[in-house]
């Protein structure tokens, strides 16, 4: 039997490729001593994967029952049983060791590096997203390489990342943000906090994804009657098109829970609880505001907020500016004091979830807003 299986060891031939999901298709041919197929047999087969070298630890194994065709041959899908997408594809060779048992025990059949598969499989949790004017590379587990000197996302004036409109004390320039597009063309820098990868500007389009144009130019009463119509509309702060930087438009709730879409492809509006995630990575609601606000004074003339705009630190790179608001009723406030957003969550016929961040204090708040109001959006990645 040890010939036998020794003369496997020579004949067996391995074709290794990867492919969506995580999985590596394992084909052989089984032959006994004298080179003929082992047609029609049961074999139990052990794959295991070493680190570094042939003999290195071992770090993934998984045992398949296979039955051989009528011409010895049997083919298995690797990892569909113990999972492949945890191992560290990205670091390190990795040896594929192939062991057969015919009913006297495993024999070690041979050992051999795997060349083209951890690449393949590293790079089905690659994304990359093309900014105008620069890169960012995005990879599965959250991290980020940025080009230096030529991605939007190190543009900065005097130490100070700016708006993408330009404007200063917006961004942290500690940070590295990538960017996004919308389906009107306007540019945004994004930010990846935790696991999630969040606009770090307010939304600025005038139409749905599908490019039909959301309803605007509307009269206070006109503004305050959404609520019967339930129709999606935005407006500038005070109808000043110079509000549009850095403040983004404003939009109803009706406009966020359009079926064609506010975000672009690939982004949405949040959802109550996801906005729950990132105020709970940021450390609670009662600290989270202070890492999401814009830092600096308009009396001091270094930032967008009235005094004392409390604990503002901007670690997270959320960067909040108090963009104000469009009440029910059509009036415009509160620019300088607040920053409030909109969740695609609502709380019953009238109200929705949104959040919002103000001057004098560092927490974040959870509340219900009627769903005519105008806020700001921030869009997450999908």
């Amino acid at each position: 039997m040890r010939l036998t299986l020794t003369m496997l060891a020579l004949l067996i031939s391995i074709i290794l490729t990867a492919q969506a999901p995580a999985l590596i298709p394992y084909q052989a041919i089984a032959r006994n001593a004298v080179g003929e197929p082992l047609a029609s047999s049961a074999l139990n087969a052990r794959f295991t994967i070493h680190e570094g070298t042939a003999t290195g630890t071992s770090v993934w194994q998984e045992l398949q029952t296979v039955t051989t065709s009528a011409l010895g041959l049997f083919t298995v899908q690797l990892g569909s049983s113990v999972s492949l997408s945890n191992l560290n594809w990205y670091d390190g060779a990795k040896f594929m060791q192939v062991e057969l048992d015919l009913g006297s025990g495993f024999v070690d059949i041979g050992n051999q590096q795997l060349l083209s598969v951890p690449y393949a499989l590293y790079a089905g949790s690659v994304r990359i997203n093309v900014s105008a004017t620069g890169d960012t590379l995005f990879v599965g587990d959250g991290s980020f390489v940025i080009i230096p000197g030529v991605s939007e996302a190190n543009s900065s004036a005097n130490g100070t990342t700016l708006h993408t409109c330009g404007t200063p004390n917006v961004h942290n320039s500690n940070l590295s943000y990538g960017s996004m597009t919308d389906q009107e063309g306007n540019r945004y820098k994004t930010i990846v906090i935790g696991t999630q990868e969040w606009m770090t500007e307010n939304l600025n389009t005038s139409i749905y994804r599908n490019g039909d144009a959301i309803q605007t130019g509307l009269s206070n009463t006109e503004w305050a009657n959404a609520v019967n119509t339930q129709v999606g509309a935005w407006a500038y702060w005070n109808n000043d098109a110079n509000n549009a930087c850095p403040y983004g438009r404003l939009y109803n709730w009706y406009a966020c829970a359009d079926a064609r879409q506010l975000c672009p492809v690939g982004w949405h509006v949040p959802t109550d609880q996801e906005w729950t995630v990132l105020t709970n990575y940021l450390g609670g609601e009662t600290i989270a505001g202070g890492k999401m606000k814009t830092t600096g004074t308009i009396e001091n003339a270094t930032g967008l907020w009235y005094a004392p705009n409390t604990e503002a630190t901007n670690s997270s790179g959320f960067s909040g500016a108090p963009a104000g608001f469009r009440d029910n009723n059509g009036g415009y406030g509160y620019i300088g004091y607040l920053m409030h957003w909109w969740s695609s969550s609502e709380v019953g016929m009238g109200s929705a979830w949104s959040r919002y961040l103000g001057y004098s204090g560092g927490n974040v708040l959870r509340v219900t807003s009627n769903k005519q109001v105008g806020f700001s959006v921030r869009c997450l990645r999908d």
